[in-house]
């Protein structure tokens, strides 16, 4: 996922944009696609389910009123006036008989003959034809020529055939909804045994050969889906014949249609996607323009105005509270610069004082020496190296033989005051001498026992100054057999350690090397007290 991510980020928004637009826009057409596919296979479904029920619904209409004609015929060749009318063509009474037939039956044509096929009587449209019975294999037969449809039914009064009866109807009697429906796209067509036409509803001309071929024919230029089948009954067939043009101009208009409604959906789209990248794009355009032309002269032409709610509102806001923090950051710098030249000049200045106070105390040395006053002498040089380590070396980090050099020089001085109060015993290992430590890290807790622990009062009072490795860490214990106190809680030592100096310590040990290091400081009363600092090693 995050090399696919990787990879779009390479797009510029616009091209991610237009490719958002067009990914839709493809699988849109790919739908379409499909969709159209089986549209078109729905839509010839329906036209060959459509064209089934239609034939039939034909072929049982054609059946039934087949069925009809010819029990009408047949029950109206038993009637007893054929006697008479064979005896007597031109019997009034049987005439009048064989009118009613005609009428009746709404038929064409009326024609008797006898049991050897020459014509007795004809009533309706007569003919010259036709005037001998042909030899009929079937009941029906269809006249081309008239365009009639002729049942043939064998005249029985009793039980032996004495003549036989024939009725030509016409197309609107047999078949009435071929006449009534008409269509230029489908017609409906009775065809023989050779699938040639008889009659229908379309143009074709009689006996026109239908060739089908999986259900197509082809008739001129013209091609035809085709659904045919057997009329119960009868050796005919009836077949609905579709022109392919017609089905292909249904699926055209849906085709057009779908893909309307495409390239609307498109053109929506494109407008969507292209006012959804100018708001996307104009404000991040702006801002790479603010940024561009960043400079510290003009933080306020370049803020930019946006009347958004979006991220893109959020982030306008955001870079111009960058600028203005900016501004304020450069405001500060220039007075910090100010105050850092002021800083130096005073720091220039204040350089005179200590090299004033050095010489002042070398002058006083020598003046003691020249006046034998040894003590003095020794104290004022342990001053003036005490306070050059202290304001000339700005060193953090010193060694512990350093470190040690700065104690002495202290205690030095504090023997101007308290005399052979004390004594001083220095146990430093050598492995540890060039161990680096944070500078007067031990002056305070040597202070604190000269000032708490001694009494002028006791003898052989002694300070103990050890350093070795311990543990993989730097130990250094300063112990001293004075007065010590009770630790009965931790507020009770706090306030005995409350000085600045041993506050001063635990913080910067804390500061400097974590919550692993520290000092520990432990006391017995009249027996003495030992500060301990657990340090690492550090050359």
């Amino acid at each position: 996922m995050k090399k696919i991510i990787d990879l779009i980020r390479r797009l510029s928004i616009k091209q991610r944009l237009i490719a958002f637009a067009l990914f839709p826009s493809i699988l849109m057409l790919i739908c379409f696609m499909f969709y159209y596919m089986f549209s078109q296979s729905v839509i010839f479904q329906k036209n060959e389910q459509a064209s089934i029920q239609l034939v039939n619904m034909a072929s049982e209409n054609l059946s039934m009123n087949a069925l009809r004609l010819a029990e009408d015929v047949d029950n109206m060749s038993t009637s007893d006036f054929f006697v008479d009318l064979k005896k007597d063509p031109e019997n009034s009474d049987a005439v009048a008989q064989l009118e009613k037939l005609q009428v009746s039956m709404k038929s064409r044509l009326v024609r008797f003959y006898d049991e050897h096929g020459a014509l007795i009587k004809a009533y309706g449209v007569e003919e010259a034809n036709h005037p001998i019975l042909m030899d009929f294999q079937e009941k029906w037969y269809y006249d081309k020529k008239e365009r009639a449809f002729m049942y043939l039914s064998p005249i029985h009064p009793s039980n032996h055939i004495m003549g036989y009866l024939c009725v030509y109807f016409p197309s609107d009697v047999f078949a009435p909804s071929f006449v009534q429906a008409r269509s230029d796209t489908a017609a409906l067509f009775i065809l023989d045994e050779d699938d040639r036409v008889m009659f229908g509803q379309g143009d074709f001309v009689d006996d026109t050969q239908l060739e089908i071929v999986d259900g197509e024919a082809t008739i001129g230029t013209k091609k035809y889906y085709v659904n045919e089948q057997n009329i119960r009954g009868l050796s005919w067939k009836i077949a609905n014949v579709v022109r392919q043009d017609y089905v292909y101009e249904e699926i055209n208009n849906f085709r057009n249609l779908i893909l309307l409604y495409c390239v609307i959906a498109m053109i929506l789209l494109l407008i969507f996607s292209t006012i959804t990248y100018h708001s996307m794009h104009d404000p991040i355009d702006h801002i790479l323009k603010s940024m561009h032309e960043f400079r510290e002269d003009n933080l306020e032409a370049i803020r930019i105005e946006d009347g958004g709610r979006d991220e893109m509102h959020t982030l306008s806001e955001t870079f111009n509270e960058l600028l203005l923090r900016i501004d304020e950051l450069l405001t500060t710098i220039q007075r910090e610069q100010e105050q850092q030249r002021e800083t130096q000049i005073q720091l220039l200045q204040a350089q005179i004082n200590p090299h004033f106070l050095f010489n002042t105390l070398n002058t006083l040395k020598y003046l003691a020496i020249l006046n034998e006053d040894k003590p003095v002498s020794e104290g004022i040089n342990a001053l003036a190296k005490l306070l050059r380590n202290t304001i000339v070396d700005s060193n953090e980090m010193v060694t512990v033989q350093e470190e040690i050099e700065n104690v002495k020089n202290y205690i030095i001085i504090q023997k101007l005051r308290y005399g052979d109060l004390f004594e001083t015993v220095y146990n430093i290992d050598d492995d540890v001498k060039y161990q680096k430590i944070l500078k007067f890290l031990l002056q305070p807790i040597v202070e604190n026992s000269i000032l708490h622990a001694f009494e002028e009062d006791r003898e052989h009072q002694i300070l103990t100054i050890r350093a070795k490795i311990w543990k993989h860490c730097l130990r250094i214990e300063i112990g001293d057999n004075g007065k010590g106190f009770q630790v009965l809680k931790a507020e009770a030592s706090n306030k005995k350690l409350s000085s600045i100096g041993m506050k001063n310590i635990q913080e910067r040990i804390q500061l400097m090397y974590g919550d692993a290091y520290s000092m520990k400081v432990e006391s017995v009363m009249n027996v003495g007290t030992i500060t301990t600092l657990i340090l690492p090693l550090q050359s």
